[in-house]
């Protein structure tokens, strides 16, 4: 592979902010140097880089990456080297509250009439929820980050079919509501009944 693919400042940007909505923790102590050409470690768990990655740098298809404190490491995945380190601002983006706020509203109701027609419908055809008493009753506000121990889900494929800027969500089932979930900061950012 060419090492030296060119990514602006605004690729930079995008990538981050992409990286950033994945919900994966940044390693904090590693035994390897963060530069190109280094091997990572085979221990190392590795994500692949999502598609909206690849589309600004083909090059990377295939890749993989790793976030180490504030930096994405995009690693080759067979031989395990370093090839780019890029700043990963994540959560810490002065702008993220302001960008939340503003997204908050985005939803069409279009794509509430997705998320109520795919959502909805699914955990009762056929999946046998187990649910353990009343031990884990857990109010669910908009605006409030979502419990550990509640599970997040991603929507149903159809759903992003029919409403792509859905993509970078998840959601919960509760009391006959569908929570919409930022699942990076696992916040509440709207409510569907």
């Amino acid at each position: 592979m060419n090492a030296s693919v060119n990514i602006n400042d605004q690729q930079r940007t995008r990538i981050s902010a992409l990286i950033s909505h994945l919900n994966v923790q940044p390693l904090t102590n590693v035994n390897f140097s963060l530069s190109v050409g280094t091997v990572v470690p085979r221990d190392v768990r590795l994500q692949p880089l999502p598609a909206e990655v690849v589309e600004i740098v083909p090059q990377y298809r295939g890749y993989d990456f790793v976030l180490v404190k504030d930096q994405i490491v995009i690693v080759e995945p067979s031989t395990y080297k370093i090839v780019t380190v890029l700043p990963f601002s994540g959560r810490s983006i002065a702008a993220a509250p302001a960008r939340t706020e503003q997204r908050k509203t985005t939803f069409t109701d279009r794509d509430r009439e997705v998320i109520r027609k795919h959502a909805k419908a699914r955990p009762v055809e056929g999946e046998k929820r187990v649910t353990t008493g009343s031990s884990v009753r857990t109010e669910i506000r908009t605006g409030e980050r979502v419990p550990e121990g509640v599970e997040i889900e991603a929507f149903p494929e159809d759903v992003y079919r029919d409403a792509p800027t859905l993509r970078e969500y998840r959601y919960i089932n509760r009391d006959s509501r569908t929570y919409i979930v930022e699942p990076h900061e696992r916040r509440v950012i709207e409510e569907i009944d």
